[in-house]
């Protein structure tokens, strides 16, 4: 079981981080027609898609600590290669997106956006030593809009072998502990504080859809994986209007219906079923590889396409200035994604295992 590959939920990875870039773009070139922009956010649902990541990080991990003991050497080993999986790609991307900054392009003047482009990665932003310093452990979104995401994985990684524990056959603490993760999620305080409670439920759903797959036999039909992949955009869709979306996405009453759909939608895929067979292409694979960086990196091409494209973007309509963005982001993004994959993630991935492997040496000569 180990060595089973769920090349659907990778492949599901990179079109959930490809959503977000598009969604991003949209967000940056709004459309003036509020039907229009309904539509665009229920088929490029980012919150949604950022949901699906945390649960599917509770689904791979669950996966990733098969057969392994509950042990000091075991939670180790998982913390030391959770941190070189997440932290040295985003601190090379804070650092490019310090460095744009200083640049003059990040002077050039935004035409044809929203006002919010003006502010994302801005010529010369006040930047400290401490600032930085918050950036590159993703305390602080400054430089990457999106680092609370980051900060969550981290958080959710320094109590995941717990969770993992508890979810085991011979335990029967995971009941309460979900009943807890979704009682702390409801009750979540508002603003960034309550960010890792709201979406701890998610990491446990991912759990649960792990050992569903893995301790039955039941298979989501085609149908229901189409049925949980839209249910994922209801929430937004019918509880909040697109335009004020921002001040409210990560609320408890669209995380948590989200989290429950998208648990089903990777238990479904997990099956290898139709749809799984059609995700399971190269070319989309290969998307799932970059996907992290991906997700990292596009706010910084998407200020540097926006710059770039300024002198004609008002010359033509606001889906036109879309597809034009969109395009150009992902001419730069993902050849810088592949790069960033194969010359940052994946030796910073290799040395975490290293480092972890010292933990077993040591158990050993004990």
């Amino acid at each position: 079981m180990k060595n089973v590959r769920f090349d659907a939920l990778q492949s599901v990875r990179g079109l959930a981080a490809l959503v977000v870039v598009l969604r991003h773009v949209l967000a940056c070139y709004p459309l003036s027609s509020h039907s229009a922009t309904v539509i665009v956010f229920f088929l490029f649902n980012s919150p949604a898609a950022v949901t699906l990541f945390f649960v599917l990080s509770g689904f791979v991990l669950t996966h990733s600590l098969v057969g392994q003991d509950f042990s000091a050497e075991t939670v180790l080993t998982f913390w030391t290669r959770r941190v070189f999986r997440i932290l040295p790609a985003l601190m090379v991307v804070t650092l490019l997106s310090a460095l744009f900054t200083r640049t003059p392009l990040a002077n050039w003047p935004v035409a044809g956006s929203d006002p919010s482009m003006e502010a994302l990665l801005p010529y010369h932003m006040p930047l400290s030593p401490g600032l930085l310093a918050k950036c590159l452990a993703s305390v602080s979104s400054a430089l990457v809009p999106q680092n609370w995401t980051v900060a969550v994985e981290l958080i959710a990684a320094a109590f995941f072998p717990f969770l993992w524990a508890s979810s085991r056959n011979e335990s029967r603490l995971f009941l309460p502990v979900a009943l807890l993760a979704l009682a702390l999620s409801i009750c979540a305080p508002a603003g960034g504080k309550g960010l890792p409670f709201i979406y701890g439920f998610s990491f446990v759903v991912g759990i649960i859809a792990y050992r569903g797959w893995q301790n039955t036999n039941v298979i989501l039909t085609s149908a229901g994986v189409l049925l949980a992949a839209v249910g994922m955009s209801l929430p937004t869709t019918l509880l909040t209007e697109p335009e004020t979306l921002g001040a409210v996405f990560n609320s408890p009453k669209l995380a948590i219906p989200e989290t429950i759909c998208a648990g089903f939608l990777l238990f479904g895929l997990a099956r290898n079923g139709a749809i799984a067979g059609l995700l399971s292409n190269r070319m989309l694979l290969w998307l799932g590889d970059i996907s992290f960086s991906l997700y990292l990196v596009h706010f910084l091409v998407i200020a540097i396409a926006g710059r770039l494209l300024s002198p004609i973007l008002p010359a033509f309509s606001m889906p036109v200035r879309e597809g034009m963005v969109f395009c150009l982001t992902l001419l730069i993004a993902l050849p810088l994604s592949h790069l960033l994959y194969e010359k940052v993630e994946r030796p910073a991935n290799r040395l975490g295992h290293r480092l972890s492997s010292l933990f077993q040496s040591q158990r050993r000569i004990s």
